[in-house]
């Protein structure tokens, strides 16, 4: 497998006021037609969405646009991980998913699942600096830089004791989407299948010789998995469907491939390149999803 797809260099980041500000960043910015672009932020527990949440969205939008000063391009809904520890507190699994189906007809809001996905509380003046980050080096391309600003009052957030550092550059988004030829295939739920048609995975490949680290990441799930080529190896799909398996990764001419053996059969997948696209054939039982990621 092409080496480039082994550096793991910094995340793309973004930063933002906190939840009880309401105002843009002012530094760094450039007027696009007289007026700044502007992101909103959400932070919370959205325990679950409600309509009103999405209202403040449009609310917030509404008012920054209509001073003429600022051009709302974007908001983002960041639900907070299961390590808030709030009492009744839906796992951030099912809140990430209820966020998603409520956005997905919304042309200008996203749920990032980003601060959901930290196995630590994160404070939330990181959370706004990661999308601070990530912001800027989207727009690194030459593209406006955005100002950000979030639409929610709300109190203080406990400090995190752990510095969440994310350092790791991801091939971004794919450009297809899974093909389901049966939705009623059994052994996996409506609610992953729902999902699993909106993600847009990313993928992070480190390779040492015939060792490798893939890391796939997406606002549903995060997965990691290790293996040397040639060697079998037990794995979990832990945050896939949920099976565990005996894999056996093995080079056949330019592709690495996995054959996985267990409760489903004739199963595993397929990695290749060609030119700056990675490909990614997964099989199970005679269906076959197709996935193609664009090299960052």
């Amino acid at each position: 497998m092409d080496s480039c797809y082994s550096v793991v260099p910094k995340e793309a980041q973004r930063q933002l006021w906190t939840s009880s500000q309401v105002a843009s960043i002012k530094q760094d910015m450039e007027i696009v037609e007289g007026r700044k672009e502007v992101v909103l932020l959400a932070c919370g527990s959205f325990n679950p969405i409600t309509n009103m949440h999405l209202r403040l969205f449009e609310l917030a939008k509404d008012y920054l646009n209509g001073t003429g000063e600022y051009n709302v391009i974007k908001g983002i809904i960041s639900p907070v991980g299961d390590a808030y520890k709030k009492k009744g507190l839906i796992s951030a699994h099912h809140r990430v998913i209820m966020a998603e189906l409520a956005t997905q007809n919304s042309k200008w809001l996203e749920v990032d699942a980003w601060e959901s996905l930290q196995k630590e509380w994160v404070e939330t003046v990181k959370v706004l600096s990661h999308h601070q980050q990530k912001l800027k080096a989207q727009n690194s391309d030459g593209t406006v830089p955005v100002s950000t600003c979030s639409p929610f009052p709300g109190g203080k957030r406990k400090r995190s004791e752990d510095d969440q550092n994310v350092n790791e550059k991801k091939i971004p988004k794919e450009r297809s989407q899974p093909k389901e030829k049966d939705k009623g295939q059994p052994g996996i739920d409506f609610a992953t299948r729902k999902i699993g048609k909106m993600m847009k995975p990313q993928k992070v490949i480190i390779q040492n010789g015939d060792d490798f680290t893939i890391h796939t990441l997406s606002t549903f799930r995060n997965y990691l998995i290790q293996f040397k080529v040639g060697e079998e190896f037990d794995e979990d799909t832990k945050g896939l469907d949920n099976r565990k398996c005996k894999s056996l990764v093995t080079w056949e001419n330019d592709r690495l491939t996995c054959v996985q053996k267990g409760e489903k059969m004739n199963r595993g997948w397929s990695h290749w390149i060609e030119g700056d696209e990675l490909h990614l054939e997964m099989f199970c039982e005679g269906q076959v999803c197709k996935q193609r990621f664009q090299r960052a």
